[in-house]
């Protein structure tokens, strides 16, 4: 492999996932995830929660269903 190709890696996230995730699987940057959080758009329980190590998650099934219109 040439110094100039890149690895590429196929993410599949679980039902639960961390922020790092946001913006190769949905686009979203951390400060967007932040807003929706902050100002009510994304419930804490539906489309974000803590994790047991007190991390935010978010839940792919719930943000796919906001994307697409389906709260």
């Amino acid at each position: 492999m040439s110094s100039t190709e890149k690895d590429q890696y196929m993410v599949f996230p679980g039902e639960w996932f961390r922020q790092d995730l946001l913006m190769p699987i949905f686009g979203i940057s951390t400060e967007a995830a932040r807003k929706y959080r902050t100002n009510g758009v994304w419930l804490e329980g539906r489309q974000w929660r803590w994790d047991p190590a007190r991390r935010i998650v978010f839940n792919r099934k719930a943000i796919e269903a906001w994307l697409g219109g389906q709260l």
